[in-house]
């Protein structure tokens, strides 16, 4: 462990996730490090990474000036644990979520504080964000304020973290719903944030773009499901990628603030996001990085015995969520891709735009 901090009270603690990504993962240190509001703390956890240039990262980080915690695993904890490992680290009264290869805008963390304070200290923050090459604002948030809390804004947000840099969480809710139980996920912070709201934190929302998503340096690619060569030949066979335990780990996040009466509603809701929005899309991504025969392993995958079987939902929403199921299915695997590529900014504005408070 290599540390330098100073103090007692600090705002934000920076919580990176880190492995093998160094040159990008300096990079975003800059931008922290031009920061115009200084009461923050950066915490890395390095997941054992195997770049050989642990060394060189420690050495920035002394000369940095930037407070801060680093802490190299000694074996591969993979993402969820690794995250959850950086959060571990702080000590301040928020938990900035940060990935090692995006970065923050040089006023970012003043005007996240300026809001939080302005909202009397919500539970969660979700900021939009940019490309970082060409500057496109992915506006997964449509205004600022105060959404409210409970189950249903939790399954109205949940898809909106599972890009992870710039979601805050309340530090004293993450040290105490620390959990292993879905590790394998990648998504904790979905989790976390999904228990927090639905307990009755508070959800403040952003519309300023505060993140600039994929640092872009010559010569370093970063590792990537579309970076990986295609299978030929290609079974036909079930595929279970980790975002198929999405409406598990939701449901388990909002179980205890369900009632007898919005149970069935608020989970059938949840379900049918990932059959509308989220499932379609990964189907089309394999059939472009892969094959449409992988891609039919993904809709194998995504079938509802995989998906929501385990959650009792009634019979009436069973049968709504397996014909959205088929409709998924048929759409990802007989579109043409170059349609879809054509209609997606439309479809991710609707996608956008479905709010259930």
């Amino acid at each position: 462990m290599a540390m330098q901090v100073e103090g007692n009270e600090v705002f934000f603690s920076v919580c990176i996730p880190q492995y093998n990504r160094t040159s990008f993962l300096i990079e975003a240190l800059k931008a922290l490090m031009r920061q115009s509001f200084k009461n923050f703390e950066v915490c890395i956890s390095d997941d054992a990474s195997n770049d050989g240039r642990h060394e060189e990262l420690q050495a920035f980080l002394a000369d940095s000036g930037l407070q801060y915690t680093y802490v190299r695993q000694q074996s591969s904890l993979r993402y969820d644990a690794n995250l959850r490992a950086s959060m571990s680290l702080a000590r301040g009264r928020y938990c900035l979520l940060h990935g090692n290869d995006d970065c923050l805008k040089d006023d970012a963390l003043e005007k996240m504080r300026s809001e939080i304070v302005q909202h009397s200290y919500p539970a969660v923050v979700i900021p939009n964000f940019e490309d970082w090459q060409f500057g496109a604002v992915t506006r997964r948030i449509r205004h600022t304020g105060l959404v409210g809390c409970g189950p249903q804004v939790a399954v109205a947000h949940y898809r909106n973290v599972a890009f992870v840099t710039g979601v805050i969480l309340e530090a004293s809710k993450v040290h105490a719903l620390t959990t292993a139980k879905w590790d394998g996920s990648e998504m904790y912070q979905m989790y976390l944030m999904a228990r927090m709201i639905a307990a009755g934190g508070q959800l403040l929302t952003l519309e300023a773009s505060l993140v600039r998503k994929d640092i872009r340096i010559p010569g370093e690619e970063v590792d990537s499901y579309a970076k990986k060569p295609r299978l030929d030949p290609c079974p036909i066979q079930e595929r279970t990628p980790p975002f198929v335990q999405i409406g598990r780990l939701v449901a388990d996040a909002i179980e205890p603030s369900l009632t007898p009466g919005n149970r069935d509603m608020v989970l059938r809701k949840l379900i049918a996001q990932l059959y509308l929005f989220t499932y379609p899309f990964w189907i089309f991504e394999y059939r472009r990085v892969q094959s449409w025969r992988y891609a039919l392993g993904i809709c194998l995958g995504i079938r509802p015995r995989n998906v929501f079987a385990e959650l009792a939902v009634s019979k009436l929403s069973t049968v709504q969520l397996r014909l959205l199921y088929i409709v998924a299915c048929a759409a990802g695997l007989l579109i043409p891709v170059s349609l879809f590529d054509k209609a997606k900014p439309a479809l991710y504005r609707l996608a956008k735009s479905v709010r259930q408070r």
